[in-house]
């Protein structure tokens, strides 16, 4: 059942034109890929995170700079090394909470390049304060809903919409 949730949910994305401006069309993939990652710890699936971030990670690769406005490509070169090392991580681990405390770093670093892309859609931006150790924790979301990627079903509506991007 979670499976075919997730499964849905990645071909939703697959299929949801994540606008972004001509310049910035090679972002796509890589929020999309997010998106399906986020969707997969909701459901805390470690399977299917890793298959996100594998998904993710070729994205991320494959992101074509010269696709990019001025702006963009100066935040690209700033964290694409932590989004794809972060992503490496998490496809790495078969450990849920490991790839939890990964999806922290790869979310803040998310976060920084889809508000910079200049997106067509809400994208919100999102905060559990129970999360990361009672730091708390923020990530991206298409639903202004709150699903916590950090607890899963155990705390799914923990959090609040901080910023609509």
């Amino acid at each position: 059942m979670k499976f075919n949730k997730i499964f849905f949910s990645v071909i939703f994305l697959c299929m949801f034109s994540f606008g972004y401006s001509q310049k910035n069309t090679s972002i796509k993939s890589v929020v999309n890929a997010y998106l399906g990652l986020k969707d997969a710890l909701v459901a805390t699936s470690n399977e299917q995170a890793v298959l996100n971030a594998t998904a993710l990670v070729k994205a991320l690769s494959a992101v074509n700079t010269a696709d990019l406005n001025t702006a963009t490509n100066k935040t690209w070169g700033k964290i694409s090394n932590d989004l794809i090392n972060a992503a490496k991580l998490i496809q790495a681990s078969n450990d849920i909470s490991a790839q939890r405390d990964q999806f922290v770093t790869l979310s803040t670093n998310m976060y920084l390049l889809v508000k910079e892309a200049k997106n067509e859609v809400p994208v919100y931006y999102q905060f559990c304060p129970m999360a990361n150790k009672g730091k708390g924790a923020n990530w991206l979301s298409l639903e202004n809903k709150v699903k916590n990627p950090y607890y899963g079903s155990r705390m799914l509506s923990c959090g609040k919409v901080v910023e609509t991007l």
